[in-house]
């Protein structure tokens, strides 16, 4: 080869490469996608209560009645290239700045912008302290920032509303493509002339179509607890989705109580031989470290050595019409509450509901469906 050709040949695959990095696409995400774990262990010990809850366009911290929240700097974790922005009050943005100190009293917007910078997304960061759940009554909902699915919202004692107690497998569900509106979903809130009182929660064991027989999935129990659904391990390690279980215990839980109907499909998916659905309906209170709750997953909600007590329907049985329940929270063998406990943050507590009881392990019958209303814990000094 001459070397005419050869000094040919080098500029080519030198212009080449320059093309490739020239031309390579800049991220388009534009997610918070954790707290900074430095800043985390920075904080004062029993400041936070429990990890940080980061959604689609929320981050909420839980923190104790003692917390300082008038100078605050978080810190986050962005995908690559992505950078962080204060949305000001005037509606202008301000380039973050790690050691700018802000009052959390109240909720702060922070906008995160794609690495090419045609993409932004909002979120909303609040320091929150622990609300206890005393009834919910299923009457106030929105929807997921696609308007696919709807989500539960909670009303406090001061009538205002609370977006991070409760969550479902819905998005989960939006991956297989069967829901093309919102009551197409597992884990809806409906009202019909059957209803208890207004809306109820309508839970469904749904087929997940070509998608979920793909992955091993074939059908999702419509489910509704007190935690977090994390959407990035539902395909990978579903069992560890759903993470049950917050700090909202503001005294010794006696018992649960509601109104449920019940009724099951027809054939079981999953199941052994002769194997018919149920429903289930429990909570459950477990042991915590404050600063950094470990909480409960699909695969020992039930049987963790941290387990307190459990409430939990016997018979998970059909039920054609409203029946009212009342579930008393059973202590196991050498447990008992403990009020400094309580008081210091080392307890939390989640309420599970679904369709199908093994749901969490794809079996169960399409067309189960499990209507819950008037869910209220009973403390013991109410």
């Amino acid at each position: 080869m001459n070397k005419y050709l050869l000094s040919l040949l080098s500029a080519i695959v030198a212009l080449l490469l320059t093309s490739c990095i020239r031309d390579e696409a800049q991220n388009t995400e534009c997610d918070i996608t954790g707290v900074s774990s430095e800043w985390l262990s920075s904080l004062p010990e029993g400041f936070l209560l429990g990890s940080p809850v980061v959604r689609n366009r929320s981050v909420t911290f839980m923190v104790s009645q003692e917390a300082d929240l008038t100078a605050l700097a978080p810190q986050f974790e962005l995908t690559p290239g992505a950078t962080l922005w204060y949305l000001e009050e005037d509606g202008t943005s301000t380039a973050y700045n790690p050691s700018r100190l802000i009052d959390f009293t109240l909720s702060q917007t922070y906008r995160v912008v794609s690495e090419d910078g045609a993409w932004s997304k909002d979120y909303e960061v609040s320091f929150e302290l622990p609300r206890p759940l005393d009834f919910c009554d299923f009457e106030d909902f929105g929807y997921n920032d696609a308007n696919q699915y709807q989500r539960l919202f909670w009303k406090q004692t001061d009538g205002s509303l609370g977006t991070n107690l409760w969550d479902s497998g819905n998005a989960g569900f939006a991956f297989t493509g069967q829901g093309s509106t919102p009551m197409d979903f597992p884990t809806t809130f409906v009202e019909d002339e059957g209803s208890m009182d207004g809306r109820y929660a309508r839970l469904r064991t749904l087929s997940t179509g070509t998608f979920g027989t793909f992955v091993g999935m074939p059908i999702a129990a419509g489910n509704l607890f007190v935690g977090e659904f994390q959407v990035k391990n539902a395909v990978a390690d579903p069992l560890h989705a759903t993470r049950f279980g917050l700090q909202i215990v503001k005294d010794e839980p006696l018992s649960i109580e509601g109104d449920y109907r019940y009724k099951r499909g027809a054939t079981m998916t999953g199941g052994e031989a002769g194997e018919i659905d149920g429903c289930d309906i429990y909570a459950v209170l477990f042991e915590v470290t404050p600063g950094a709750v470990e909480p409960l997953f699909g695969d020992n909600v039930k049987n963790n050595e941290r387990i307190v007590a459990m409430a939990q329907l016997p018979d998970g049985g059909e039920r054609a019409e409203w029946t009212h329940f009342e579930l008393p929270f059973v202590y196991k063998d050498g447990k008992a509450f403990d009020e400094e406990m309580r008081r210091t943050g080392h307890y939390a507590l989640t309420i599970v509901m679904t369709s199908s009881q093994g749901g969490a392990f794809f079996r169960g019958a399409v067309g189960s469906e499990l209507c819950v209303d008037n869910l209220k814990i009973n403390w013991k000094n109410e």
